[in-house]
């Protein structure tokens, strides 16, 4: 791996300990199906966040240039400790649990995107999609310690309210390490013409289609997030923790040991035949059963995250101006998080309306083909337009704006 400036390392056990906490929330669907939550509530509750998250995303991109990053990562720390803490109160299907799914949106945007803008802001452009690969494994991996240890801690007759303290707790060694950080700033907002910049951009059929992409890519993993647990305890004898454990597994070998390969292989491509990966994945959801079907599933979700989130969000902020490269990240990371909210929540219905998960994966396995298909039939040479942006003399019109 290459060597990255101190704040690199920081900022990345930072966001370690900050998805520590963050992944036993994967079990939240657990609780509320025990306190006798339909799916459909189960799908609106779960990504509620996601509209805040989208709200507070784009708010971030006109806030992000004249305000330091640091101080605005730490701020979304302690919103995310109050709002941690509040689940603690929760032992019914009260009113307020859409309010604290509320403030988690917001503070979980504001740590995400401001975590992954310092992670670009402090690495040369030809080497984001390694370095947020690398960067995205303290991330992923919680998906499987996290669920992992949540799973054995109630099985053994803890309350939820222990993973909720276990949250607080690491989200709390977050806060704390942003003080072992430089500030940082960069030159002064100028929302009309850096908007503008950001509009122009999709006038280009490159850029339109991989945020399309992405869009189908994060709703997905919102309906794999929010189906999968509930899908496993009710339709087989399986622990869900094999798929959280193999998928992550999978994904940390890819990104510790394939990014280098993976930067420099022809986008399209390699996008399109990941796209493919993901599709046969949700339709080998259709043959549940055996532990070596899981582990198999967990293998091929490993194999599509692993790739396709490090090489989606690399190849969208260098399309962009290198000034606005943290805006860009924010606008990435929105549609993501708008594809999670509008699949699970229509697909929460289609759930509960068909009786039957499979529902849900086999509508995602339609979608994963025909992304896949969009990708790999773009006829410009996407590498070559990243190598245009890493040198600053990108052809888009956007690229040209001061």
């Amino acid at each position: 791996m290459k060597k990255y400036a101190p704040i690199f390392y920081v900022v990345s056990l930072s966001n370690l300990c900050f998805f520590l906490g963050n992944s036993f929330f994967i079990l939240l669907p657990v609780y509320l199906k025990n306190l006798g939550a339909s799916e459909t509530y189960i799908g609106i509750i779960n990504n509620i966040d996601k509209i805040f998250f989208i709200i507070a995303a784009f708010a971030l991109g006109s806030l992000i240039r004249g305000h330091d990053r640091v101080r605005m990562l730490r701020q979304g720390y302690v919103l995310l400790l109050c709002t941690y803490g509040s689940y603690l109160f929760i032992d019914s299907l009260a009113w307020y649990i859409p309010f604290i799914r509320v403030l988690h949106g917001i503070g979980f945007s504001v740590a995400m995107i401001m975590g992954s803008t310092i992670v670009f802001e402090s690495v040369a452009p030809e080497d984001a999609t390694e370095a947020i690969g690398i960067y995205g494994i303290t991330g992923a991996i919680t998906n499987a310690v996290s669920p992992a240890v949540g799973e054995l801690l109630l099985s053994r007759g803890c309350p939820h309210q222990v993973l909720f303290m276990l949250s607080c707790a690491f989200i709390a060694a977050s806060l704390v390490l942003t003080f072992r950080m430089p500030l940082l700033s960069q030159g002064r907002a100028d929302d009309t013409e850096t908007w503008a910049s950001m509009v122009l951009l999709f006038r280009q059929p490159t850029f339109a289609a991989y945020i399309l992409a992405t869009f189908i890519f994060g709703g997905g993993f919102g309906v794999i997030i929010t189906f999968l647990p509930n899908f496993i305890r009710t339709d087989t004898a399986l622990n869900y923790s094999w798929f959280f454990v193999t998928y992550t597994a999978m994904l940390v070998a890819i990104r510790l040991f394939f990014m280098k390969p993976i930067a420099t292989a022809q986008t399209n491509l390699l996008v399109g035949a990941i796209f493919f990966v993901g599709a046969v994945m949700n339709m080998l959801l259709n043959f549940h059963g055996t532990v070596a079907w899981l582990v198999t599933v967990g293998i091929l979700y490993g194999i599509t995250h692993g790739v396709l989130y490090p090489v989606l969000n690399a190849h969208v902020v260098n399309l962009a101006p290198l000034q606005e490269r943290g805006r860009a990240n924010a606008f990435f990371s929105a549609v993501f998080n708008g594809g999670m909210m509008v699949f699970a929540f229509g697909l929460g219905f289609a759930i509960d309306y068909f009786r039957n998960y499979l529902a849900a994966f086999n509508f995602c396995a339609i979608a994963s083909m025909a992304a896949g298909i969009m990708i790999a039939l773009l006829h410009d040479k996407t590498g070559t337009d990243a190598a245009d942006c890493r040198h600053g003399t990108s052809t888009n019109k956007a690229s040209t704006s001061p």
